[in-house]
């Protein structure tokens, strides 16, 4: 559901020696096309070498000389979401190396971590896709007190579909993204979910999110649509109180609370366009 660097990584690369020479390193570069190497002295990491570094190299000198301290080692099972922070906070660095243990398996650069999250990317609306949502909620379950889910589900979109075209119906799903954008902070995270559903993961209570959820239907309602359509959305949220508890699955929780605001989402639609269900999640219950 989250990807791992593992998974994306590239393993075509090749551990060297600091006393090894450039010339060896630049025949190998150009006659099996690996473009990453891992520098050692003894059997301790201590550079890389890309082809950054040896077009530009003089092939009398060594490792050594050439090499760069520009990278960072991670564990296999790091989340692709993950990674993305960590070349954001650093942002010299070019390479990530991937360990299992002490081994290096793999590596990643910026752009194969770019190549990957274009894949995570609605071509549509420019969100993130779901698995952004359970990367997100996760690291509120570890670092929050409140954690809300809010699934958003747009009201008889199917008539719009039928009745003024799937152009139209397309531009209807871009406008509530940039709604949706505008309406939420930098502490939650949005996705469109699939179809004409979007989620929110948010670190607050039921209460705070009942009232952005309000403020999303205002904002969707107060729109003027193309054609003056009449958009609205019927709204499923779901939360939990994570302070001093202990939760062995968060993973599994997630999707729960994922299902429940889904199905929550249905029951509003069943009460009305623009209405709102909620259900709290009891974590000692669970338990």
């Amino acid at each position: 559901m989250v990807k791992k660097v593992l998974n994306i990584s590239e393993k075509k690369l090749m551990k060297v020696d600091v006393l090894t020479g450039v010339k060896k390193i630049q025949n190998i570069f150009y006659e099996q096309s690996i473009k990453c190497f891992s520098v050692y002295d003894n059997d301790k990491i201590v550079g890389v070498i890309t082809e950054k570094e040896l077009v530009v190299a003089h092939p009398n000198r060594i490792a050594a000389d050439v090499m760069s301290d520009k990278y960072i080692c991670v564990d296999f099972s790091t989340s692709v979401w993950e990674t993305k922070k960590i070349f954001e906070l650093n942002k010299g660095i070019e390479v990530i190396f991937v360990q299992d243990e002490n081994e290096i398996i793999g590596y990643l650069t910026r752009m194969i971590l770019s190549i990957e999250l274009g894949k995570s990317v609605d071509l549509l609306t420019g969100l993130y896709k779901s698995d952004y949502i359970f990367y997100n909620a996760y690291n509120l379950f570890k670092s929050e007190d409140n954690i809300s889910i809010i699934f958003i589900d747009l009201d008889n979109f199917g008539y719009i579909d039928k009745k003024y075209g799937h152009i139209i119906g397309d531009s209807v799903l871009k406008k509530v993204a940039d709604i949706l954008k505008k309406s939420i902070n930098k502490d939650s995270y949005l996705c469109r979910y699939a179809g004409d559903e979007f989620a929110v993961v948010t670190p607050y209570s039921i209460d705070d999110s009942k009232r952005l959820a309000q403020n999303i239907i205002k904002a969707i309602n107060s729109y003027i649509f193309p054609d003056n359509i009449q958009v609205s959305a019927s709204i499923g949220i779901t939360g939990c109180s994570t302070h001093n508890k202990k939760v062995d699955n968060i993973l599994e929780l997630i999707i729960n609370m994922v299902n429940i605001a889904s199905l929550s989402s249905t029951r509003a639609k069943q009460k009305g366009y623009n209405s709102i269900s909620i259900k709290n999640i009891d974590i000692d219950a669970i338990a």
